[in-house]
């Protein structure tokens, strides 16, 4: 079987990251998208400015969302660095057969180690259907972010529609603390 690897598997997230926010796998072959959450039906770029009460980065050059990246603390990481994909199934973008083809899990306890200014991990997931092996990851994370007094939360997905009650609970969750979906 073919191994596709995360788009972004080598990226390093920035030493004064306070905020990281997870995804699961940033495919390599489909979607042109120049970084995290840069697909067209994601409205992660939406959200995350809009609750810092800025404008909508969403069709923004990379630079301006690495700068609005810098001056807020956030940067990202995803779960899953490489799946093994049966031949013709390349472009297969479903969560469940994503999660069922892990061929290497990023290690995200060693990424949180590195980040001496981490205050909070957030993951792009309200809930864990059809990705019981992300679940279990996701648990150890959270788990490990307890230990080290880090914040942990879900964030309702930034994918396929945007409306004002998701963009409220980014905000609630994000900036004002005010709520936090356990995973």
């Amino acid at each position: 079987m073919p191994i596709v690897e995360n788009k972004f598997k080598n990226y390093i997230a920035n030493n004064n990251t306070e905020i990281l926010i997870l995804g699961t796998f940033s495919h390599n072959v489909v979607d042109g998208a120049d970084f995290f959450y840069g697909k067209t039906r994601s409205f992660l770029w939406h959200l995350l400015p809009v609750s810092f009460g800025l404008n909508s980065l969403k069709e923004a050059s990379l630079i301006e969302k690495k700068t609005f990246m810098e001056k807020h603390k956030i940067d990202f990481a995803d779960i899953i660095n490489a799946i093994d994909v049966p031949e013709g199934e390349e472009n297969n973008l479903d969560d469940s057969f994503i999660d069922t083809h892990v061929n290497e899990w990023n290690n995200l306890q060693t990424i949180i180690e590195t980040l001496p200014k981490l205050k909070a991990v957030y993951f792009t997931r309200k809930t864990f259907n059809g990705i019981h092996q992300s679940k279990q990851q996701i648990m150890q994370i959270a788990a490990f972010c307890k230990a080290k007094n880090l914040r942990f939360c879900k964030l309702e997905t930034p994918a396929k529609y945007y409306d004002e009650t998701k963009q409220k609970q980014w905000i609630d969750t994000i900036v004002k603390q005010t709520t936090c979906m356990k995973a």
